[in-house]
């Protein structure tokens, strides 16, 4: 008798098979012909299940959620540290987790490293979790400061972008300079310390802050 294509099955294969690539070699190794050969199927089902290649790879971008989130990552600030009030030890915290976080996973620290340089569904989505974490975790901190005024709401915003090119850079393996986020972090410090992080931690999720848009333009131009 025929063998049967179960089709979930050769949609897992394809799918697993994109990932794989991406873990081992980054997004410049996906290609139709490297997908099928990889998953050990005819590429011609990419076009049927999927429609076509991209709509194969969005599919694998919509998969799952790649980064923390904002209410993960507040929530791993230390709770019986000294300088847990401090605002340089609570993002130098937040860089540690999601660093760790991301270089568990190759795949996700791949889509770091090909994110600006790769215009793929992959990508593209990748940025999109990247940009809106970082928005939401600016609100986070700035909104429940004890005192959540223009000024702190400005500062926290400058200081999440830059923390954001940061990590980026340290998970690229690019050369940093932490200088700039010690002085953000010493303004935020001089407007006022973040308060208790059991006080902080009664998220009023109703609260519609909204700070500033992140600016990459006012960033050094060597990390962008």
């Amino acid at each position: 008798m025929p063998r049967t294509r179960s089709r979930p099955k050769t949609e897992e294969k394809f799918q697993n098979a994109v990932l794989k690539l991406v873990a081992d070699a980054g997004c410049s190794a996906l290609g139709i012909n490297a997908v099928a050969n990889l998953a050990g199927a005819d590429k011609v089902l990419i076009y049927r299940y999927f429609g076509n290649f991209n709509g194969l790879l969005q599919l694998v971008a919509e998969s799952r959620q790649w980064l923390p989130s904002a209410d993960e990552l507040f929530h791993s600030l230390p709770l019986n540290s000294p300088e847990r009030c401090e605002p340089l030890a609570v993002l130098h915290k937040i860089s540690d987790h999601l660093v760790q976080h991301v270089q568990a996973d190759k795949c996700t620290h791949q889509l770091v490293r090909w994110r600006r340089t790769r215009a793929c569904p992959l990508c593209l989505r990748f940025s999109e979790e990247w940009h809106q974490l970082w928005k939401e975790l600016s609100t986070q901190l700035a909104t429940h400061s004890s005192t959540s005024n223009t000024q702190q709401r400005q500062q926290w915003s400058h200081a999440c972008t830059l923390l954001a090119f940061t990590v980026e850079a340290q998970l690229c393996d690019e050369p940093l300079d932490h200088d700039c986020l010690e002085t953000l972090a010493y303004g935020l410090e001089s407007l006022d310390q973040l308060p208790e992080l059991e006080n902080l931690q009664k998220l009023n999720t109703h609260e519609d802050v909204r700070p500033p848009q992140l600016m990459e333009e006012s960033l050094p131009t060597n990390l962008l």
